[in-house]
This record gives structure tokens, sequence and C-alpha cells, in this order.
């Protein structure tokens, strides 16, 4: 992958050996001077592989579980299973908490170091289904059970399960979006697992969001186990946390924000957090931003972080995103980075479904159609000039949108359609 403009030597070496790495790479090196243009850098880190950590960072965990009577029979046996795999994999090192909601929240476990792993499986085999689904309050009860052993030397998570809507106590996505957001602020993240077909998956999605924690669409109970073994086991590869990006664009160059994030951008600076990386995983925000003149400077960004695989030290990454311009139109254009333009589409392919959901919800299935069929459109350009590695991941996405457009344009919009889309945007846009 190309490095951004003038600072080709200094990304290339920065930070080797170090367990966040960032790349700056922007969607072309040299700019052509006879008009505004948009430039895209890509803010990409990843954690460091293979690299074993002489200890893991004890967990204080919060399993937070809809027992209302939808989730009678399977759901609620298989996501017991889960549970108890998940008290078997723990340490007494770790802390656990257990509750459960349908009418109203209860505490069925307390906060508590795990010593005692058979009281806790007394606690989740003897859970029943019925009433309704107070899950806000079960969220807040398992965040309050979180904070009795809170700790930056903890990592602090609530795992919320549940099958169906929210139709007691607070219930719509910007309220639990509010609540992750706060959360978030006391260092505490929050994973939703929304079962089934009956789930309010805009609710779910925002409040994992909103912590910068992991949503899963499962629509077989059968994978249950699965999911819960999947999240603890990214609990225990952390290689950093409290990843903190300031990004700071000089006077000059106009930021435009980043593609399907919502931070913006205030006296020319913005700021995004990411609760935390396991080993060798990469994710990487998309900023956009109006270059005018002779300005090659785009943008600064720093990256501060907690070191899990450096006995929790406080570390800093920090690069230039750099252009040059000329007043020549084509080499501007041979200039352009394939892999870069690419990867923006797919991002605002996640975006394009979440504009086709809206309009679908609304009926308007015909202009859902035509909004994914004009991002095939763009997909199918970029997949010209894109690396081999990067076009096979835009067949997949073109084939994706490709059956989508059709249900809409058949007037087929199933609810399980609508959280399986939702959840690949989910996961697109926050590179999960």
């Amino acid at each position: 992958m190309l490095t951004l403009g003038l600072a080709i030597s200094c990304v290339a070496n920065a930070f080797a050996g170090e367990t966040l790495q960032l790349k700056l790479v922007s969607d072309r090196e040299v700019v052509w001077r006879g008009a505004p243009q948009e430039v895209v850098v890509k803010i990409d880190l990843s954690a460091i592989a293979g690299k074993n950590k002489s200890h893991r960072t004890p967990l204080n965990l919060a399993v937070v579980l809809d027992k209302s009577g939808s989730m009678t029979g399977a759901k609620l046996e298989k996501t017991k299973q889960a549970a108890l795999q998940l008290v078997d994999r723990l340490t007494p090192n770790d802390v656990f908490s257990l509750i459960v909601f349908s009418d109203h929240a209860e505490v069925l476990a307390s906060a508590q170091k795990v010593e005692d792993k058979d009281a806790l499986r007394e606690k989740i085999q003897s859970i029943r289904a019925d009433g309704s689904t107070a899950l806000y309050a079960g969220v807040k009860k398992g965040a309050d059970q979180i904070e009795e052993y809170l700790s930056g030397k903890r990592i602090n998570r609530v795992i919320l399960l549940s099958d169906g809507l929210a139709n007691v106590g607070p219930s719509s996505p910007r309220d639990l979006r509010r609540l992750g957001s706060q959360l978030s602020e006391h260092g505490i993240s929050v994973t939703t697992i929304g079962v089934g077909d009956d789930y309010n998956e805009d609710l779910m999605a925002a409040l994992a969001e909103a912590s910068d924690a992991n949503y899963y669409y499962v629509k077989d109970t059968e994978k249950l186990p699965e999911i819960f073994a999947k999240e603890l086991g990214e609990m225990l590869a952390v290689a950093a946390r409290n990843v903190k990006i300031e990004i700071v664009c000089p006077d000059g160059v106009r930021p435009l924000g980043f593609i399907g994030r919502p931070e913006t951008f205030e006296n020319q600076r913005a700021n995004v957090n990411l609760s935390q990386f396991t080993t060798g995983q990469n994710r990487y925000v998309f900023l956009r931003c109006l270059v005018n003149g002779d300005q090659p400077e785009v943008a600064r960004v720093k990256v501060n972080y907690t070191d899990e695989l450096n006995g929790g030290a406080v570390e800093v990454a920090d690069e230039v995103a750099k252009i040059r311009f000329t007043d020549n139109r084509e080499v501007a254009e041979k200039s352009l980075n394939g892999a870069v333009l690419a990867q923006k589409e797919i991002i605002l392919t996640a975006v394009a479904k979440d504009e086709a959901m809206a309009e679908a919800d609304a009926g308007n299935y015909k202009k859902a159609a035509t909004i994914l069929a004009a991002q095939g459109g763009a997909l199918s350009r970029a997949y010209a000039n894109a690396p081999a590695t990067v076009q096979v991941q835009l067949r997949g996405e073109l084939d994706n949108l490709s059956g989508f457009t059709n249900q809409f344009e058949n007037g087929q919009y199933s609810s399980g359609a609508r959280k399986l889309m939702q959840s690949q945007s989910w996961g697109t846009r926050n590179s999960k």
C-alpha cells in the first residue's frame, strides 16, 4: 500500500516493534492545483500479532441476560450453556456479576472474584423465563455492578443478550446510545447480542457502537456458546486499550468529517476513541478533507493508548499526512491509490445500506433499490484499479448488494433481512 506523499520513508519505518502501529495513507499522492480537491486519508491502526503476553489483563465482567417470556425453551437453555462455559474459563483474578431482566432487573450474582464457580453455576441454572423486557434497567444494573470493581487495570465490560423489544423503561436507540456514551466515559463498554428476528437491532447496535464494543446478530440459537467464546477470547487477547486518536487539520485545509462515523470537527480538531485492540487486529478511520493551494500538510494524527503487552504503559504514536501539488492533471490522476479508493467505497457501501434501510422502513422500496444499485456501480468502477486482494472483497460486496437490491425491487423486506443488512453495515463502519 502506498504511503502518503512526503511521509513515505517516515511511515514505512515508523514504530517498528511497537504494539500499536499507525500508518496514514491517502487516496492520492499528488493533487492538481487547479481547483479545490477532496483528499481522503486512511488512518490505519494495527496491533502487532505473535507477541505473547506475560500476563493477561483481568476482567471485570457483568453478564446481563434477558429472561422475558419469549426466551422460553432453546434460547434460554443455550444462553445458560454459553454463560456456564464462560464462567468455566474465568480465573480468581477476574470479577463476574450476573444480572437478569424481564419486568424489572435483578442482580442474581453481585460483583465478586471468581472463587466459587459452583455457586455461580447454580445461579445461572436457576434462571427461568417470564415477563416483559426492561432492557435499559438491565444494562444500568450491570454497569452498577461493574462500578464496584471499576479499574483502569481491568477490562470493564457488560455483555447484554436479548431477543425482544425493550418495552419497559427507556426504549429508543437514542436513549441507549446516550447510556452507552455515558458508560464509555467511565471506561465501561457494552457488547450486545441480539437473538432471533424480534429484537430492535438499531437499539442494540447503537448501544454497542456508542461504547465501542461488539454487536452480534445471532439468528441460530445454537451459535450462542460460540459467540460468548469469541467475545471472551477477544478480551483475553487485548493488546491495547483506551485508544484515543486526535486529528488536527492545519489552516488552509477544510476537514469534511469521517466516512461512516459520527465524530465531528471543532476548530480544525476532532477526537475518535476506540476501546481496545486485540493482538493482530486492524482498524481504520477514513478522514475527508478539502485542500486548496500549496499546503502540503493535510492532517496531524496523534494516538495515545495503554499498552497491555508492555505492562500497561501509556504509549504514543504520531504522524503527519502530507501531499504534493502539481499543475499537470494527468500526473495527479496517475497518483491515485487504487487500494484506498476501493476501501473508501466499501465504507460508503455501509453508508448506502443505512440510507437504503431508512427508505425501506418508510415503504420506499424502489428508492432503496436505487440507492444500492448506484453504490454497486461505484464499487464496480473501483474494482478495475484495486489490488487483487481488495478485488476479492469488492466482489463479495457487489454480490451482497445485488441480493439486497433484488429483494427491494421485488418488494421484499423481512425482519431478518433488515437485521442482516444492518449488522453488515455496523461491522464495516466499525471495522469489526
